[in-house]
């Protein structure tokens, strides 16, 4: 069974994660996509929830698979921008009306999963020419009239059992009519965003013709009747899949750029809302420069700046000082910048992959340590030969620190060799022993307050032992930490 859920009231921006990841989970993945560690770590998904403005739950989607496989063309880039251009929220709020796609699991599903038919033709076809025939008998012997009458009364109960069955089948196929009608609107409304898909928006015709056959209404409602006898719901649905399967490319093509309309104007919108930049993707060797750079979804974010050229940045620091949120930021904006084209300060770079290594956890159900799964994290990034942005926190935390300091430098030391690598330690020592592609950097605690302002050079002290006493340990366990 596809999956399936009441609709909800259509609203700009809001939509379910769940639901905006289906396109792209639907969607053939290759190298360019973020991998799972990567979305997890970045909390990707609170991401996208902070910067939807979309109308659609299509424009969701689009949304969301644009920031999981950031583009790495300035040349996309620069259509994308030049669409943005164009595009007036309000004609496009116009042309989209009220939504028609507000269960946003339908149209993944029926364009690209390949649902098999929703009912058996042949089976439909034999009822339907008994019940023909029978009529035609009647002429000549009509007594036939009688297994008419059962004919019809049979498929009655055949077309009131199958609105189960077709009920996703239907409802897809409704949807997906709404996206086409709209699409023609959006195409009439801008005619230069529109040019690609004009062709392919006259397959709407083969389907408004046997959807017109399910609205037809009469003042004594024997139409629902005749249809139900006649089975002109599951003819008609059988069909409407039939045209799907014969003009998938087409209409896979129709949807996505109806979501991308939509993905644009939510940009557009964030952009007036929000003090947003538009950032330069430069072809070059592994470089970055931003400037009063913030996390887009933590509310009240000190903005701080970093520079790297084929370099990489290790960030020191008291507990709960910022540490992690900043190796976010800089990873997350390197992701929107590549996506949609819009970052949370100014921000210069070159066309960067994103790999990030933050959270590592024991895996008890494969057996795996800390450790275990930190090498096969860390085995990942090495072995990866791509421009990357490392954004890496508390590496090889799971073992000992008279291993753990040569390993982090010997790994960190391999990375910056092939592309950016920004990364957060308790290990003074490593700061130590890095050698000079890395910068030194860390946030402090002074009197109590975190001021999250990142200062050059190496932390002086560390608070764990002050958070231990802020948390009420017995004074016996802080005489002997003093």
């Amino acid at each position: 069974m596809w999956p399936f859920r009441q609709h909800l009231p259509a609203k700009v921006g809001g939509h379910p994660l769940e639901e905006a990841t289906l396109l792209a989970a639907a969607s053939t993945q290759d190298d360019t996509w973020l991998d799972e560690r990567t979305v997890d770590d970045l909390e990707l998904g609170s991401v996208f929830t902070s910067i939807d403005r979309t109308r659609t739950a299509t424009g969701a989607q689009v949304l969301w698979r644009w920031l999981r496989a950031p583009t790495r063309s300035p040349a996309v880039l620069a259509q994308r921008e030049a669409a943005i251009a164009q595009i007036d929220p309000a004609r496009i709020a116009d042309a989209i009306g009220s939504p028609p796609d507000t269960n946003g699991s339908l149209l993944p599903a029926l364009l690209w999963q390949s649902p098999p038919p929703p009912f058996s033709g042949r089976v439909t076809a034999a009822l339907l020419v008994a019940l023909v025939a029978s009529l035609i008998a009647t002429m000549l012997w009509p007594p036939a009239l009688f297994f008419a009458v059962l004919l019809f009364i049979a498929n009655v109960f055949l077309d009131d059992w199958s609105k189960i069955r077709l009920a996703n089948a239907g409802a897809a196929i409704k949807v997906l009519d709404g996206v086409l009608v709209r699409s023609i609107a959006l195409a009439a409304a801008f005619p230069a965003l529109g040019a690609p898909i004009r062709d392919d928006l006259r397959v709407r015709g083969k389907f408004r013709r046997r959807i017109a056959l399910l609205h037809l209404q009469d003042p004594l409602g024997l139409a629902d009747m005749i249809r139900a006898g006649l089975l002109v719901r599951v003819l008609v649905t059988r069909s409407c899949m039939q045209i799907v399967d014969a003009e998938r490319e087409r209409l896979r093509r129709i949807v996505e750029w109806f979501g991308e309309m939509d993905a644009l104007t939510s940009i557009k919108i964030l952009r007036s809302e929000r003090d947003v930049h538009v950032p330069e993707i430069v072809e070059g060797p592994p470089a970055l420069e931003a400037r009063d750079l913030v996390h887009p979804a933590v509310p009240d974010c000190v903005a701080n700046d970093v520079t790297l050229a084929a370099s990489g940045l290790l960030i020191t620091g008291s507990n709960m000082s910022g540490k992690s949120t900043f190796l976010r930021t800089i990873a997350i904006n390197a992701v929107l910048a590549q996506s949609i084209h819009t970052t949370f300060g100014a921000w210069r770079s070159s066309p960067l992959y994103v790999r990030a290594v933050m959270r590592i956890e024991d895996v008890l159900e494969d057996g795996m340590s800390t450790y275990a799964v930190e090498v096969a994290a860390m085995h990942e990034l090495v072995s990866d030969p791509r421009p990357c942005l490392f954004v890496i926190d508390e590496p090889f935390h799971g073992t000992n620190p008279a291993v753990r300091v040569p390993i982090i430098v010997a790994v960190l030391e391999y990375l910056v060799g092939r592309g950016l690598v920004v990364t957060a330690t308790h290990d003074l020592d490593v700061a130590h022993q890095l050698d000079q592609r890395f910068a030194r950097g860390y946030f402090e605690e002074r009197d109590g307050d975190f001021d999250r302002t990142l200062r050059t050079g190496i932390a002086p002290v560390s608070n764990a032992i002050e958070i231990l006493r802020r948390a009420g340990y017995p004074e016996a366990i802080m005489e002997r930490l003093s």
